[in-house]
């Protein structure tokens, strides 16, 4: 595939920013030297053939495969381009009835109003071989009007083979009328690897073709670049997504790396996200260390919304099986009055969650399509590798801490009994709990807008040890109380959005749940008591 290094806008102009390749549009060639020979006909397949099961295994289909968009290079090597209008299967929820593809090489079971498939880009991929061989499409040349390709092309008659001698049954096999006849892409490449085989049917053919035929090819194709196309379709139309990442990665590299709580979570938001939308304010210093804040302005002063994109480990209780080395499907509930959520998991077995929620006079915007926007940009950034790291933060922040290693089985003992269990930590060690009977108590570091003048957080100011804390009761539950304990004060580095604070601070939130307890004033003096423990072992301030 051709690496796609960015993306630009200017207006309703967008632009992708690619590499550029020096080479001839497949189409090009055929126009000036004609039908071409067999085996030239064959390395171009193969390295076709590989592009689609690399793009197919992540769920992609390409839907307008066509010499006009193969590139050529003077040594044959073959980049398939332009994937404007390519899906993502899992998450495509229309492609029937509307014609997708360029009619002289579309599937017959698209030209019937079907949905676009794995299969049809596999017919493409015959038709655009036929047209290597024959020097004109298989729904003819367009002399005597789409309309006559079209109803060729609904028919699944393609005009008779000419030239293709040896390659016809290959030909055949690809352009099956049947979807569910035609070989997957897999099945091509070994079928294009192995063509020197005798002449059978390809069922036949395949089984004698060994099983890493297809990886032998792949070393003839660099599939390169991922970049999310969906905003060169309308986001109320169903999402779209992206191309292969560099190399076709083993489904373990896809993840967030090595150390993953050192992957930067805006790094999953391109620049251009949600323009079409309004003005987006992309907010690294706020939340959890893991977190990244998406504030959206939208147009015609119709109010905000604001996204939330998490880094998390493996869920506790997920609610469909984590397997390790799959990418998981795109998670899409039900749009709730004011959230929509939308995660995948990782093939580290790390999970990447959306939440966009409304804000201000934002009552009739729909919160999905901003939802689906976003997570299919992150999609993108981790189909092409581990993201990058987040900035190094000093040396006193909490992000160097251990949660888990801020309370030990005395201090637990004290708040609210002997742990049942070992403390349960939560990613990058940011957030820590345990358990003792019914009640558990839990930390986790934030970071938020200072918390002493802003009467909105509720409960009281105190002291824990020489810091500044809120001690809050649960208005709904008289059985829980937090304790936001501040660690220390900031500016960020970046600009901050229009009327908030300048400042922010990193804090410790103390929370227990003692079911068991008579009261809530209990209950906040045991909060707060765990809360003086746990500032005796925090780093210094500074």
């Amino acid at each position: 595939m051709v690496t796609v290094f960015d993306t630009v806008a200017d207006g309703d102009a967008q632009w992708l920013v690619t590499e550029y390749v020096q080479a001839m549009s497949l189409d090009r060639i055929i126009e000036v030297d004609g039908p071409l020979p067999e085996a030239r006909v064959l390395r171009i397949g193969v390295q076709l053939a590989t592009a689609l099961v690399a793009i197919h295994e992540r769920g992609i289909v390409h839907r307008d495969l066509k010499p006009a968009n193969v590139l050529v290079t003077d040594d044959d090597v073959v980049k398939l381009t332009d994937l404007g209008i390519a899906r993502w299967a899992e998450v495509t929820q229309t492609g029937g009835a509307q014609l997708t593809g360029t009619v002289g090489y579309v599937a017959p079971e698209i030209a019937n109003g079907g949905q676009a498939t794995a299969a049809s880009d596999v017919f493409s991929l015959g038709a655009t071989l036929y047209a290597a061989v024959e020097g004109r499409s298989p729904w003819g040349d367009g002399s005597d009007g789409p309309f006559a390709q079209m109803n060729r092309a609904a028919k699944g008659s393609p005009i008779p083979h000419q030239l293709a001698r040896r390659l016809a049954p290959l030909l055949d096999a690809l352009m099956e009328p049947d979807p569910a006849r035609r070989p997957s892409a897999a099945a091509a490449a070994g079928l294009l690897q192995g063509h020197d085989l005798p002449r059978r049917s390809w069922q036949q053919r395949l089984r004698t073709v060994r099983r890493n035929a297809m990886l032998t090819a792949a070393a003839a194709i660099v599939v390169v670049g991922a970049v999310l196309l969906g905003w060169l379709l309308p986001r109320g139309s169903a999402p779209q997504t992206a191309a292969p990442p560099t190399t076709t990665p083993p489904p373990n590299s896809i993840g967030l790396g090595s150390d993953p709580a050192t992957a930067d979570p805006c790094a999953l938001i391109p620049v251009t996200a949600l323009r079409e939308f309004g003005k987006a304010y992309v907010d690294p210093e706020v939340d959890g260390f893991a977190t990244c804040v998406i504030t959206s302005n939208l147009d015609e002063g119709i109010g905000q919304v604001q996204s939330h994109l998490v880094l998390t480990g493996p869920e506790e209780y997920p609610s469909r099986p984590v397997r390790p080395g799959v990418l998981g499907e795109i998670e899409r509930p039900d749009e709730k009055t004011d959230r929509c959520e939308r995660s995948f998991n990782l093939p580290d077995t790390n999970r990447v969650t959306l939440v966009t929620t409304r804000l201000d006079k934002a009552e009739q915007t729909r919160l999905c399509p901003i939802a689906n926007a976003l997570i299919l940009d992150a999609l993108t950034v981790v189909l092409n590798g581990p993201p990058a790291r987040r900035p190094e933060l000093p040396a006193n922040s909490l992000d160097k801490v251990d949660a888990c290693r801020l309370v030990d089985g005395a201090d637990a003992g004290q708040a609210f009994g002997k742990p049942s269990e070992p403390p349960v930590a939560d990613f990058g060690n940011w957030g820590c709990s345990w358990e003792a009977g019914r009640s558990e108590l839990s930390i986790k570091f934030t970071r938020v807008w200072p918390i002493e003048p802003d009467a909105e957080y509720g409960g009281k100011v105190i002291k824990v040890g020489s810091r500044n804390a809120r001690l809050i009761p649960d208005p709904d539950d008289k059985t829980t109380c937090t304790a936001m304990v501040v660690h220390r004060q900031y500016t960020p580095k970046l600009p901050v959005l229009e009327d908030t604070p300048e400042q922010r601070q990193e804090v410790v939130s103390v929370v227990l749940e003692d079911p068991t307890a008579a009261d809530p004033t209990t209950v906040c003096a045991r909060t707060e008591a765990a809360a003086e423990a746990v500032v005796r072992r925090l780093p210094d301030a500074g």
